[in-house]
């Protein structure tokens, strides 16, 4: 995808790049009409790479705004701004305070001058980041563009649901709104037909988490570093946001560096958890017996199934009494937000003091934690509690990665509460856990 995008930039070194009207004023007549920028961006020699051609679109327009500044100064509205202006802000408007001029039509060309000046201000800005650009027109031109630049097929995707996904970003970006998976793609192609500059400075690059990019993400930030050398860290098993695309991330990965210069080291000893619960939570996983335990003892984990969220919770209570006894920090780790309120509130009518975490930047605190699984990657907790592990919470297979994420917070004791029917992703040795 990263390289279709490159494509679609090059093609635009000859045609295709969207425009808009820069407006002053009057917002149904444009100031600088978005044809006549179009006209300008195409009308330099062949050999213009993108970021010459909007270097010198963005200096002519920069030249005709200065033309239009000593005609502005003669239009009606200029001449109504200096009548309305108090002497305290002609006073503003002067070099000096003892000013003088030779005729009262020359001062009243200073100062529609200067009142111009400022009030163009805007056009003058708008001209310098580039804001003649249609970039949201311009992103979706290269997605409707894709099922023409490459077969789709290839890639299991039906061109009717391609186009669909279209439709949903045009829809965001009428809301303002741009999903995450778009958001380095529309970078990527925002810098290179703005000739943004790389850092070339930059030596070394370190990743943590790896497992949570994309491939497209990561050839970007190689684009944006193309100097620097890159050190990766990540468990691609807790893939929970990139899920089953990263299985194919060290393949991908592989195409970016020169595998003469590329490194790839295995790290398949778990030291964060109890042997009890690395031997539970491997087998969660598709091809978890290539982890290998460290040698801590601890209980096995718990698995407790009720009837009803009201016995649920009462176990929950429970176990938190336990904990607390022993001296465990716990966290109550639920699937989503919703699920991590409600826990909350139910703790609270029982009279349980808990902090729930609903952003990533939040604090943590002694006590207590409820938390998503999507604000749980990365932490560690003596205690963790996995609240709701249903069928009808966790089916999916793509869920596997989730559930092993949840279930591998814990470092010492876990706990796995549900209600109904057990998760078929649960379904591990019994020898390995304890039902209660």
């Amino acid at each position: 995808f990263f390289n279709l995008l490159t494509r679609y930039a090059e093609h635009l070194n000859k045609r295709g790049v969207i425009f808009k009207n820069i407006y002053f004023r009057d917002k149904k007549k444009p100031y600088f009409d978005k044809e006549k920028i179009k006209e300008i961006y195409y009308s330099f020699n062949e050999n213009y790479k993108l970021a010459n051609r909007i270097d010198a679109t963005r200096e002519e327009l920069i030249k005709m705004l200065n033309r239009k500044i000593t005609p502005e100064t003669k239009k009606a509205w200029v001449a109504h701004a200096i009548e309305g202006m108090s002497q305290s802000e002609l006073n503003e408007l002067y070099d000096r305070p003892d000013q003088e001029f030779e005729s009262e039509a020359k001062e009243e060309a200073f100062l529609g001058r200067k009142i111009v000046l400022s009030a163009l201000k805007g056009v003058h800005k708008r001209i310098l980041h580039n804001h003649f650009l249609n970039m949201r027109a311009q992103y979706l031109s290269f997605l409707r563009a894709v099922p023409k630049m490459v077969d789709l097929s290839k890639w299991n995707i039906d061109e009717n649901d391609w186009l669909a996904h279209v439709e949903e970003v045009k829809n965001n970006f009428k809301q303002h709104h741009i999903a995450m998976n778009d958001v380095s793609a529309y970078l990527y192609l925002y810098d290179m037909i703005t000739g943004r500059r790389t850092d070339f400075e930059m030596r070394y690059a370190f990743i943590d988490e790896i497992q949570d990019y994309t491939p497209f993400q990561l050839a970007y930030l190689k684009y944006n570093f193309p100097r620097a050398k890159f050190t990766m860290l990540g468990d691609l098993n807790q893939a929970i946001f990139t899920k089953d695309e990263s299985r194919s991330l060290l393949k991908q990965i592989s195409g970016l560096f020169d595998p003469e210069k590329t490194d790839v080291v295995q790290l398949t000893k778990s030291y964060r958890s109890t042997k009890e619960l690395t031997n539970f939570t491997k087998q969660i996983l598709r091809q978890g017996e290539k982890i290998e335990a460290f040698n801590r003892k601890g209980p096995k984990p718990i698995i407790w199934g009720r009837k009803t969220d009201d016995e649920a919770i009462d176990v929950l209570v429970n176990v938190l009494h336990n904990n607390e006894q022993n001296k465990r920090t716990t966290a109550v780790i639920t699937k989503d937000l919703a699920a991590a309120k409600f826990v909350h509130e139910e703790l609270a009518k029982k009279g349980e003091n808990t902090t729930l975490i609903a952003t990533a930047n939040q604090r943590l605190v002694d006590g207590t934690l409820v938390v998503p699984s999507y604000l749980a990657k990365g932490l560690e907790f003596d205690a963790v509690v996995m609240w709701d592990a249903s069928k009808a919470a966790y089916h999916k297979l793509d869920e596997t990665q989730l559930v092993y994420t949840i279930t591998s917070r814990a470092m010492y004791k876990l706990d796995i509460i549900y209600t109904g029917e057990k998760s078929p992703l649960l379904d591990v040795d019994p020898d390995t856990y304890e039902e209660k």
